[in-house]
Protein backbone atom coordinates (compact mmCIF):
# COMPACT_ATOMS: atom_id res chain seq x y z
CA UNK A 1 0.00 0.00 0.00
CA UNK A 2 1.33 3.72 -0.77
CA UNK A 3 2.56 6.11 1.76
CA UNK A 4 0.73 9.03 1.94
CA UNK A 5 3.96 11.01 0.79
CA UNK A 6 4.11 8.64 -1.91
CA UNK A 7 0.15 9.61 -3.29
CA UNK A 8 0.72 12.89 -2.68
CA UNK A 9 3.71 12.67 -5.24
CA UNK A 10 1.74 10.88 -7.95
CA UNK A 11 -0.84 14.06 -7.60
CA UNK A 12 1.50 16.66 -7.77
CA UNK A 13 3.82 17.69 -10.02
CA UNK A 14 7.12 17.21 -8.19
CA UNK A 15 9.91 16.32 -9.96
CA UNK A 16 10.55 12.39 -10.69
CA UNK A 17 13.10 11.44 -12.64
CA UNK A 18 11.22 8.01 -13.85
CA UNK A 19 8.00 10.35 -14.52
CA UNK A 20 10.49 12.92 -16.66
CA UNK A 21 12.00 9.67 -18.39
CA UNK A 22 8.53 8.46 -19.78
CA UNK A 23 7.39 11.72 -20.83
CA UNK A 24 10.64 11.73 -22.33
CA UNK A 25 10.07 8.78 -24.48
CA UNK A 26 6.17 10.25 -25.34
CA UNK A 27 7.45 13.10 -26.82
CA UNK A 28 9.94 11.43 -28.84
CA UNK A 29 6.50 9.27 -30.05
CA UNK A 30 5.20 12.26 -30.78
CA UNK A 31 7.84 13.64 -32.42
CA UNK A 32 7.81 10.56 -35.01
CA UNK A 33 4.54 11.02 -35.71
CA UNK A 34 4.41 14.19 -36.77
CA UNK A 35 4.97 14.09 -40.92
CA UNK A 36 3.33 10.36 -41.20
CA UNK A 37 -0.23 10.14 -43.28
CA UNK A 38 -3.52 10.90 -41.48
CA UNK A 39 -4.08 7.39 -41.24
CA UNK A 40 -0.70 6.14 -39.96
CA UNK A 41 -0.85 9.59 -37.37
CA UNK A 42 -4.41 8.03 -35.95
CA UNK A 43 -2.90 4.56 -35.95
CA UNK A 44 0.23 5.64 -33.90
CA UNK A 45 -1.18 7.53 -31.51
CA UNK A 46 -3.62 4.74 -30.70
CA UNK A 47 -1.35 1.76 -30.28
CA UNK A 48 1.89 3.33 -29.34
CA UNK A 49 1.69 7.07 -27.89
CA UNK A 50 -1.80 7.38 -25.68
CA UNK A 51 -0.97 3.60 -23.84
CA UNK A 52 3.10 5.52 -23.11
CA UNK A 53 0.64 8.62 -21.52
CA UNK A 54 -1.85 6.26 -19.78
CA UNK A 55 1.27 4.64 -17.91
CA UNK A 56 2.43 8.57 -16.53
CA UNK A 57 1.15 9.00 -12.89
CA UNK A 58 1.52 12.38 -12.53
CA UNK A 59 -1.97 13.44 -13.66
CA UNK A 60 -1.13 17.07 -14.07
CA UNK A 61 1.93 15.72 -16.26
CA UNK A 62 -0.66 13.30 -18.22
CA UNK A 63 -3.32 15.89 -19.23
CA UNK A 64 -0.38 18.04 -20.82
CA UNK A 65 0.96 14.44 -22.74
CA UNK A 66 -2.51 14.18 -23.68
CA UNK A 67 -2.93 17.16 -25.22
CA UNK A 68 0.06 17.09 -27.00
CA UNK A 69 -1.23 14.10 -28.06
CA UNK A 70 -4.53 15.08 -29.22
CA UNK A 71 -2.99 18.47 -30.80
CA UNK A 72 -1.25 15.57 -33.18
CA UNK A 73 -4.81 14.20 -33.38
CA UNK A 74 -6.04 17.27 -34.68
CA UNK A 75 -4.13 16.81 -37.90
CA UNK A 76 -5.48 13.85 -39.04
CA UNK A 77 -8.91 13.63 -37.73
CA UNK A 78 -10.75 15.67 -40.16
CA UNK A 79 -9.30 14.08 -43.31
CA UNK A 80 -10.69 10.82 -41.94
CA UNK A 81 -13.97 12.48 -41.27
CA UNK A 82 -14.36 14.26 -45.00
CA UNK A 83 -13.27 10.83 -46.23
CA UNK A 84 -16.34 9.68 -44.46
CA UNK A 85 -18.69 12.63 -45.22
CA UNK A 86 -17.83 11.96 -48.98
CA UNK A 87 -18.22 8.19 -49.33
CA UNK A 88 -21.34 6.10 -50.30
CA UNK A 89 -23.45 4.02 -48.30
CA UNK A 90 -23.24 1.30 -47.21
CA UNK A 91 -19.19 2.55 -46.72
CA UNK A 92 -16.93 0.64 -48.91
CA UNK A 93 -14.13 -1.02 -47.21
CA UNK A 94 -11.36 2.47 -47.52
CA UNK A 95 -14.37 4.45 -45.92
CA UNK A 96 -14.77 2.11 -43.19
CA UNK A 97 -11.64 1.98 -42.36
CA UNK A 98 -11.03 5.14 -41.54
CA UNK A 99 -14.30 5.16 -39.89
CA UNK A 100 -13.08 2.61 -37.56
CA UNK A 101 -9.51 4.42 -37.38
CA UNK A 102 -10.55 7.64 -36.09
CA UNK A 103 -13.36 6.02 -33.83
CA UNK A 104 -10.20 4.03 -32.07
CA UNK A 105 -8.60 7.19 -31.33
CA UNK A 106 -11.57 8.99 -30.12
CA UNK A 107 -12.24 6.30 -28.29
CA UNK A 108 -8.53 6.13 -26.60
CA UNK A 109 -8.35 9.73 -26.23
CA UNK A 110 -11.60 10.05 -24.31
CA UNK A 111 -10.98 6.78 -21.60
CA UNK A 112 -7.50 8.53 -21.12
CA UNK A 113 -9.32 11.92 -19.77
CA UNK A 114 -12.03 9.88 -18.11
CA UNK A 115 -9.73 8.25 -16.36
CA UNK A 116 -7.96 11.05 -15.05
CA UNK A 117 -11.04 12.49 -14.01
CA UNK A 118 -12.24 9.65 -12.55
CA UNK A 119 -9.13 9.08 -10.30
CA UNK A 120 -8.79 12.67 -9.05
CA UNK A 121 -13.00 12.18 -8.48
CA UNK A 122 -12.02 9.08 -6.48
CA UNK A 123 -9.04 10.27 -4.36
CA UNK A 124 -8.62 12.68 -1.26
CA UNK A 125 -6.82 15.64 -3.22
CA UNK A 126 -9.74 16.95 -5.30
CA UNK A 127 -9.69 20.09 -4.04
CA UNK A 128 -6.74 21.10 -4.89
CA UNK A 129 -7.26 19.51 -8.17
CA UNK A 130 -10.66 21.19 -9.51
CA UNK A 131 -9.31 23.06 -12.17
CA UNK A 132 -7.56 19.70 -13.93
CA UNK A 133 -11.03 18.14 -12.97
CA UNK A 134 -13.19 20.43 -15.17
CA UNK A 135 -10.70 21.01 -17.99
CA UNK A 136 -11.00 17.19 -18.20
CA UNK A 137 -14.30 16.76 -17.82
CA UNK A 138 -14.83 19.07 -20.62
CA UNK A 139 -12.32 17.35 -22.66
CA UNK A 140 -13.79 14.04 -22.31
CA UNK A 141 -17.39 15.80 -23.12
CA UNK A 142 -15.98 17.03 -26.59
CA UNK A 143 -13.97 14.05 -27.93
CA UNK A 144 -17.55 11.70 -26.74
CA UNK A 145 -19.63 14.28 -28.90
CA UNK A 146 -17.20 13.94 -31.63
CA UNK A 147 -17.23 10.20 -31.36
CA UNK A 148 -21.03 10.57 -32.10
CA UNK A 149 -21.21 12.97 -34.37
CA UNK A 150 -18.75 10.51 -36.30
CA UNK A 151 -21.23 7.81 -36.15
CA UNK A 152 -24.25 10.19 -37.36
CA UNK A 153 -21.48 10.88 -40.14
CA UNK A 154 -22.44 7.29 -41.68
CA UNK A 155 -26.14 7.16 -39.53
CA UNK A 156 -24.87 4.47 -36.93
CA UNK A 157 -26.07 4.97 -33.51
CA UNK A 158 -23.58 5.74 -30.73
CA UNK A 159 -22.68 3.31 -28.50
CA UNK A 160 -24.11 3.00 -25.40
CA UNK A 161 -21.10 3.11 -23.41
CA UNK A 162 -20.41 6.71 -24.80
CA UNK A 163 -23.93 7.89 -23.13
CA UNK A 164 -22.99 5.88 -20.03
CA UNK A 165 -19.43 7.87 -20.17
CA UNK A 166 -21.31 11.28 -21.02
CA UNK A 167 -23.18 10.89 -17.80
CA UNK A 168 -20.95 9.96 -15.66
CA UNK A 169 -18.82 12.92 -16.89
CA UNK A 170 -21.73 15.02 -15.93
CA UNK A 171 -22.36 13.29 -12.79
CA UNK A 172 -18.74 14.27 -11.77
CA UNK A 173 -19.44 17.33 -12.31
CA UNK A 174 -22.67 18.08 -10.38
CA UNK A 175 -20.19 16.20 -7.33
CA UNK A 176 -17.54 18.98 -7.89
CA UNK A 177 -20.15 21.62 -7.64
CA UNK A 178 -21.70 19.87 -4.58
CA UNK A 179 -18.19 19.87 -2.55
CA UNK A 180 -17.17 23.07 -3.92
CA UNK A 181 -20.24 25.29 -4.39
CA UNK A 182 -18.61 28.41 -5.51
CA UNK A 183 -17.30 26.03 -8.58
CA UNK A 184 -18.41 26.67 -12.15
CA UNK A 185 -19.43 23.91 -13.89
CA UNK A 186 -21.87 25.95 -17.02
CA UNK A 187 -19.22 25.19 -19.79
CA UNK A 188 -19.59 21.47 -18.62
CA UNK A 189 -23.34 20.95 -18.88
CA UNK A 190 -23.68 23.40 -22.36
CA UNK A 191 -21.86 20.74 -23.77
CA UNK A 192 -23.54 17.40 -21.77
CA UNK A 193 -26.85 19.22 -23.10
CA UNK A 194 -25.78 19.74 -26.60
CA UNK A 195 -25.07 16.11 -27.28
CA UNK A 196 -28.47 15.68 -25.51
CA UNK A 197 -30.13 18.07 -27.70
CA UNK A 198 -28.49 16.58 -31.20
CA UNK A 199 -29.51 13.16 -30.40
CA UNK A 200 -33.05 14.22 -29.73
CA UNK A 201 -33.14 15.79 -33.15
CA UNK A 202 -32.77 12.13 -34.06
CA UNK A 203 -29.46 12.68 -36.72
CA UNK A 204 -30.55 9.94 -38.90
CA UNK A 205 -33.53 11.53 -40.48
CA UNK A 206 -31.22 14.74 -41.71
CA UNK A 207 -29.56 14.78 -44.89
CA UNK A 208 -25.71 14.45 -44.13
CA UNK A 209 -24.93 17.81 -45.66
CA UNK A 210 -27.12 19.51 -43.05
CA UNK A 211 -25.31 17.88 -39.81
CA UNK A 212 -22.72 19.80 -39.64
CA UNK A 213 -25.28 23.02 -39.50
CA UNK A 214 -27.66 20.91 -36.99
CA UNK A 215 -24.46 20.09 -34.55
CA UNK A 216 -23.91 24.10 -34.77
CA UNK A 217 -27.57 25.09 -34.20
CA UNK A 218 -27.88 22.79 -31.29
CA UNK A 219 -24.92 23.80 -29.48
CA UNK A 220 -26.15 27.50 -29.80
CA UNK A 221 -29.42 26.51 -28.50
CA UNK A 222 -28.05 24.50 -25.69
CA UNK A 223 -28.40 27.21 -23.22
CA UNK A 224 -31.56 27.39 -23.16
CA UNK A 225 -32.19 24.08 -22.28
CA UNK A 226 -31.94 23.19 -18.48
CA UNK A 227 -31.71 20.22 -15.92
CA UNK A 228 -34.40 19.95 -13.37
CA UNK A 229 -34.94 17.54 -10.49
CA UNK A 230 -37.63 15.01 -10.49
CA UNK A 231 -40.30 16.34 -8.70
CA UNK A 232 -44.25 15.73 -7.49
CA UNK A 233 -45.35 18.40 -9.85
CA UNK A 234 -43.22 16.23 -12.61
CA UNK A 235 -45.16 13.08 -11.64
CA UNK A 236 -48.32 14.77 -11.52
CA UNK A 237 -47.92 16.61 -15.72
CA UNK A 238 -50.57 16.96 -17.58
CA UNK A 239 -48.61 17.75 -20.43
CA UNK A 240 -44.59 17.19 -20.74
CA UNK A 241 -43.93 17.88 -24.66
CA UNK A 242 -40.46 19.62 -24.44
CA UNK A 243 -39.56 17.39 -21.53
CA UNK A 244 -36.81 14.14 -21.48
CA UNK A 245 -36.13 11.47 -18.53
CA UNK A 246 -32.18 10.96 -18.47
CA UNK A 247 -31.68 7.54 -16.12
CA UNK A 248 -27.50 7.72 -15.96
CA UNK A 249 -27.44 4.29 -15.70
CA UNK A 250 -28.94 3.41 -19.14
CA UNK A 251 -26.47 3.71 -22.26
CA UNK A 252 -29.11 6.31 -23.90
CA UNK A 253 -29.42 10.49 -24.09
CA UNK A 254 -32.97 9.92 -22.53
CA UNK A 255 -36.63 9.32 -23.22
CA UNK A 256 -39.51 11.87 -24.17
CA UNK A 257 -41.79 12.07 -21.19
CA UNK A 258 -44.55 12.08 -24.01
CA UNK A 259 -43.59 8.35 -24.73
CA UNK A 260 -44.35 7.42 -20.96
CA UNK A 261 -47.70 6.12 -19.85
CA UNK A 262 -49.33 9.39 -18.27
CA UNK A 263 -49.71 8.98 -14.71
CA UNK A 264 -46.65 6.57 -14.31
CA UNK A 265 -44.22 7.55 -11.57
CA UNK A 266 -41.13 8.31 -12.04
CA UNK A 267 -38.40 7.65 -9.13
CA UNK A 268 -35.17 7.70 -10.76
CA UNK A 269 -32.86 10.15 -13.17
CA UNK A 270 -33.48 13.72 -14.19
CA UNK A 271 -35.19 16.12 -16.32
CA UNK A 272 -34.28 17.51 -19.36
CA UNK A 273 -36.52 20.42 -19.68
CA UNK A 274 -36.60 21.89 -23.47
CA UNK A 275 -39.40 24.32 -23.17
CA UNK A 276 -37.00 27.26 -23.24
CA UNK A 277 -35.61 25.68 -26.90
CA UNK A 278 -38.89 25.80 -28.04
CA UNK A 279 -39.68 28.92 -26.55
CA UNK A 280 -36.44 30.75 -28.72
CA UNK A 281 -37.25 28.79 -32.02
CA UNK A 282 -40.87 29.91 -31.93
CA UNK A 283 -39.55 33.81 -31.29
CA UNK A 284 -36.83 33.36 -33.78
CA UNK A 285 -40.03 32.16 -36.22
CA UNK A 286 -41.95 35.33 -34.89
CA UNK A 287 -39.15 37.73 -35.38
CA UNK A 288 -38.27 36.57 -38.73
CA UNK A 289 -42.27 37.63 -39.67
CA UNK A 290 -42.37 40.96 -37.92
CA UNK A 291 -38.74 42.14 -37.87
CA UNK A 292 -36.93 40.72 -41.38
CA UNK A 293 -33.93 42.82 -40.96
CA UNK A 294 -33.59 42.01 -36.92
CA UNK A 295 -30.36 39.72 -36.32
CA UNK A 296 -31.76 36.52 -34.14
CA UNK A 297 -31.06 33.11 -34.56
CA UNK A 298 -30.68 32.75 -38.28
CA UNK A 299 -31.38 28.96 -38.25
CA UNK A 300 -32.67 28.16 -42.03
CA UNK A 301 -36.44 27.00 -42.26
CA UNK A 302 -36.72 23.65 -42.62
CA UNK A 303 -34.21 22.96 -39.77
CA UNK A 304 -36.34 24.88 -37.36
CA UNK A 305 -39.00 23.58 -38.10
CA UNK A 306 -37.44 19.58 -37.66
CA UNK A 307 -36.12 20.76 -34.08
CA UNK A 308 -39.27 22.06 -33.06
CA UNK A 309 -41.02 19.19 -34.10
CA UNK A 310 -38.53 16.83 -32.15
CA UNK A 311 -38.67 19.10 -29.36
CA UNK A 312 -41.87 20.08 -29.09
CA UNK A 313 -44.08 17.15 -30.50
CA UNK A 314 -41.75 13.82 -30.00
CA UNK A 315 -44.20 12.75 -32.79
CA UNK A 316 -45.61 9.30 -32.42
CA UNK A 317 -46.17 6.15 -35.06
CA UNK A 318 -49.85 6.58 -36.25
CA UNK A 319 -50.04 3.01 -37.60
CA UNK A 320 -49.21 -0.24 -36.80
CA UNK A 321 -46.45 -2.10 -38.22
CA UNK A 322 -46.96 -5.39 -40.53
CA UNK A 323 -44.12 -7.59 -40.26
CA UNK A 324 -43.04 -9.22 -43.36
CA UNK A 325 -39.41 -9.70 -45.30
CA UNK A 326 -40.12 -9.92 -48.64
CA UNK A 327 -37.83 -8.84 -51.25
CA UNK A 328 -37.90 -5.41 -53.19
CA UNK A 329 -35.89 -3.51 -55.90
CA UNK A 330 -35.68 0.43 -55.58
CA UNK A 331 -33.85 3.14 -57.38
CA UNK A 332 -32.79 6.55 -55.84
CA UNK A 333 -33.25 10.15 -57.21
CA UNK A 334 -35.21 11.79 -59.76
CA UNK A 335 -33.05 11.22 -62.62
CA UNK A 336 -33.59 6.97 -62.25
CA UNK A 337 -37.02 6.98 -60.69
CA UNK A 338 -38.34 8.53 -63.81
CA UNK A 339 -37.54 5.99 -66.31
CA UNK A 340 -37.83 3.50 -63.82
CA UNK A 341 -41.44 4.56 -63.55
CA UNK A 342 -42.03 5.34 -67.41
CA UNK A 343 -39.73 2.56 -69.22
CA UNK A 344 -40.65 -1.03 -69.29
CA UNK A 345 -43.77 -2.17 -67.36
CA UNK A 346 -43.08 -3.77 -64.15
CA UNK A 347 -44.58 -7.19 -64.33
CA UNK A 348 -44.50 -10.08 -61.56
CA UNK A 349 -42.96 -12.43 -64.57
CA UNK A 350 -39.45 -13.38 -64.38
CA UNK A 351 -38.86 -12.26 -67.80
CA UNK A 352 -40.13 -8.76 -67.53
CA UNK A 353 -38.23 -8.15 -64.61
CA UNK A 354 -35.16 -9.57 -65.93
CA UNK A 355 -35.74 -6.43 -69.11
CA UNK A 356 -36.96 -4.17 -66.79
CA UNK A 357 -33.75 -4.47 -64.66
CA UNK A 358 -31.71 -4.24 -68.05
CA UNK A 359 -32.91 -0.72 -68.99
CA UNK A 360 -29.84 1.43 -69.25
CA UNK A 361 -31.27 4.43 -67.66
CA UNK A 362 -31.47 3.06 -64.17
CA UNK A 363 -29.95 0.53 -61.75
CA UNK A 364 -32.07 -0.97 -59.14
CA UNK A 365 -30.69 -2.22 -55.88
CA UNK A 366 -32.13 -5.44 -54.11
CA UNK A 367 -33.50 -4.79 -50.62
CA UNK A 368 -35.64 -6.62 -48.12
CA UNK A 369 -38.69 -5.17 -47.06
CA UNK A 370 -38.89 -5.03 -42.84
CA UNK A 371 -41.65 -3.32 -41.81
CA UNK A 372 -44.74 -1.80 -43.63
CA UNK A 373 -47.13 0.83 -42.32
CA UNK A 374 -50.27 2.54 -44.75
CA UNK A 375 -48.01 5.58 -44.94
CA UNK A 376 -44.59 3.78 -45.57
CA UNK A 377 -41.82 1.24 -45.64
CA UNK A 378 -38.28 0.24 -43.45
CA UNK A 379 -36.23 -0.98 -45.98
CA UNK A 380 -32.95 -3.20 -45.70
CA UNK A 381 -30.24 -3.64 -48.15
CA UNK A 382 -29.02 -6.55 -49.69
CA UNK A 383 -27.14 -6.07 -52.78
CA UNK A 384 -26.70 -3.71 -55.92
CA UNK A 385 -24.89 -0.37 -56.25
CA UNK A 386 -23.98 1.85 -53.48
CA UNK A 387 -26.57 3.86 -52.17
CA UNK A 388 -26.10 7.68 -53.10
CA UNK A 389 -29.17 9.29 -51.90
CA UNK A 390 -30.18 10.91 -48.85
CA UNK A 391 -32.38 12.11 -46.62
CA UNK A 392 -35.35 13.86 -48.54
CA UNK A 393 -34.77 12.28 -51.55
CA UNK A 394 -37.03 10.52 -53.92
CA UNK A 395 -37.04 6.69 -54.25
CA UNK A 396 -38.82 4.38 -56.20
CA UNK A 397 -39.95 1.23 -54.73
CA UNK A 398 -41.47 -2.17 -56.05
CA UNK A 399 -42.06 -5.50 -54.44
CA UNK A 400 -40.22 -8.75 -56.47
CA UNK A 401 -44.49 -10.08 -55.83
CA UNK A 402 -45.98 -7.08 -56.96
CA UNK A 403 -46.37 -5.16 -60.10
CA UNK A 404 -47.19 -1.92 -58.41
CA UNK A 405 -44.39 0.74 -57.83
CA UNK A 406 -44.42 3.10 -54.76
CA UNK A 407 -42.48 6.60 -54.97
CA UNK A 408 -41.50 7.51 -51.72
CA UNK A 409 -39.73 9.95 -49.83
CA UNK A 410 -36.18 9.09 -47.94
CA UNK A 411 -37.17 10.55 -44.24
CA UNK A 412 -34.40 8.40 -42.07
CA UNK A 413 -31.27 6.14 -42.46
CA UNK A 414 -29.79 3.63 -40.05
CA UNK A 415 -26.79 2.22 -40.61
CA UNK A 416 -26.47 -0.63 -37.53
CA UNK A 417 -23.80 -2.39 -35.64
CA UNK A 418 -23.78 -4.94 -38.27
CA UNK A 419 -23.08 -3.13 -41.00
CA UNK A 420 -26.77 -3.47 -42.04
CA UNK A 421 -27.86 -0.09 -43.88
CA UNK A 422 -32.11 0.45 -43.61
CA UNK A 423 -33.81 3.40 -44.99
CA UNK A 424 -36.89 4.77 -43.18
CA UNK A 425 -39.58 5.62 -46.09
CA UNK A 426 -42.61 7.71 -46.39
CA UNK A 427 -45.04 6.88 -49.24
CA UNK A 428 -46.17 9.66 -50.88
CA UNK A 429 -49.21 9.30 -53.51
CA UNK A 430 -51.12 6.01 -54.14
CA UNK A 431 -50.80 6.67 -58.07
CA UNK A 432 -48.46 8.69 -60.24
CA UNK A 433 -47.47 9.77 -63.77
CA UNK A 434 -44.92 11.05 -65.91
CA UNK A 435 -45.68 14.19 -67.37
CA UNK A 436 -43.95 16.72 -69.41
CA UNK A 437 -42.93 20.35 -68.48
CA UNK A 438 -43.00 23.23 -70.19
CA UNK A 439 -39.26 24.64 -71.08
CA UNK A 440 -37.48 26.10 -74.28
CA UNK A 441 -36.32 23.73 -76.10
CA UNK A 442 -35.66 20.95 -73.68
CA UNK A 443 -37.76 17.71 -72.98
CA UNK A 444 -38.45 17.99 -69.26
CA UNK A 445 -40.32 15.68 -67.20
CA UNK A 446 -41.92 15.47 -63.85
CA UNK A 447 -43.98 13.04 -61.62
CA UNK A 448 -47.22 13.71 -61.11
CA UNK A 449 -48.48 12.85 -57.48
CA UNK A 450 -52.14 12.53 -58.27
CA UNK A 451 -52.97 12.67 -54.56
CA UNK A 452 -51.13 13.36 -51.07
CA UNK A 453 -52.17 11.88 -47.97
CA UNK A 454 -50.18 13.86 -46.03
CA UNK A 455 -51.06 17.02 -47.27
CA UNK A 456 -54.65 17.12 -47.51
CA UNK A 457 -55.30 14.66 -50.52
CA UNK A 458 -54.23 17.45 -52.98
CA UNK A 459 -52.19 16.74 -56.28
CA UNK A 460 -48.55 17.40 -55.90
CA UNK A 461 -45.79 17.19 -58.75
CA UNK A 462 -41.60 16.72 -58.32
CA UNK A 463 -39.17 17.83 -60.51
CA UNK A 464 -35.54 18.94 -61.65
CA UNK A 465 -34.98 22.09 -59.65
CA UNK A 466 -35.11 24.85 -61.48
CA UNK A 467 -37.86 23.46 -63.60
CA UNK A 468 -41.17 24.91 -61.62
CA UNK A 469 -41.72 27.70 -59.58
CA UNK A 470 -44.56 28.78 -57.52
CA UNK A 471 -47.14 30.61 -59.51
CA UNK A 472 -46.53 28.87 -63.10
CA UNK A 473 -49.65 27.13 -64.74
CA UNK A 474 -49.30 23.56 -66.68
CA UNK A 475 -51.65 21.81 -68.36
CA UNK A 476 -51.65 18.03 -67.42
CA UNK A 477 -53.37 15.37 -69.52
CA UNK A 478 -54.90 12.20 -67.02
CA UNK A 479 -57.35 9.42 -67.93
CA UNK A 480 -57.56 11.52 -71.93
CA UNK A 481 -58.72 14.93 -69.99
CA UNK A 482 -56.74 18.07 -69.86
CA UNK A 483 -56.88 19.83 -66.39
CA UNK A 484 -55.16 23.15 -66.08
CA UNK A 485 -53.24 23.67 -62.77
CA UNK A 486 -51.15 26.06 -60.91
CA UNK A 487 -47.74 25.16 -59.13
CA UNK A 488 -48.50 25.85 -55.23
CA UNK A 489 -45.98 26.07 -52.07
CA UNK A 490 -43.09 24.35 -52.67
CA UNK A 491 -43.31 21.31 -49.69
CA UNK A 492 -39.61 20.36 -50.16
CA UNK A 493 -36.60 20.54 -51.55
CA UNK A 494 -33.49 18.41 -51.63
CA UNK A 495 -30.10 18.16 -53.45
CA UNK A 496 -31.62 16.90 -57.11
CA UNK A 497 -35.57 18.12 -56.81
CA UNK A 498 -38.55 19.84 -55.73
CA UNK A 499 -41.33 19.05 -54.63
CA UNK A 500 -44.68 21.44 -54.93
CA UNK A 501 -48.49 21.17 -53.96
CA UNK A 502 -50.50 21.77 -57.33
CA UNK A 503 -54.05 23.88 -56.71
CA UNK A 504 -56.31 22.76 -59.69
CA UNK A 505 -57.84 25.85 -61.62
Amino acid sequence: MKSATSLFRDLFPFSQPMAERKAAAVRELLDTVSGLSPYDVATELTSQVIPGIVDQQNLHMRFKLLEDARQEAEKALPVLERHIDSSVLPLPLPATTSALTADNLLKALTTSYFDIAKRITEGSQHKGLTHLLQRTIHRAMLLISRRQNLAYRSYARPSATSWLMLHELYQMARQLRARVPDTEISPIEHRYLSALLFAYLEPSKLPRAELAAAIFYTQQLSVHARITEITPEINARKSAAPMFLVRPDEGSPGTPLLRLALGAPIFDGYIVDCSGVLDTLNKSVERAADHPGEPGLEIPPALRQTLQLAIGSQSMRRFGRKRFKPHADLVGGITQVIPFIEGDAPSRRAVDLTKHKGHHSFSPSEWSLIDQSPDGFLVRFIQGDKWQVGVGNIVALQPRESSRVHICLVRRISSTNQGRLELGLQALSPQVSIVPLPGHGENRRGIYLHSLPAFGNRPGIIAHPGHLASGHKIRLTNSGSDHLLQVGRRLEASEGLEFFALVPL
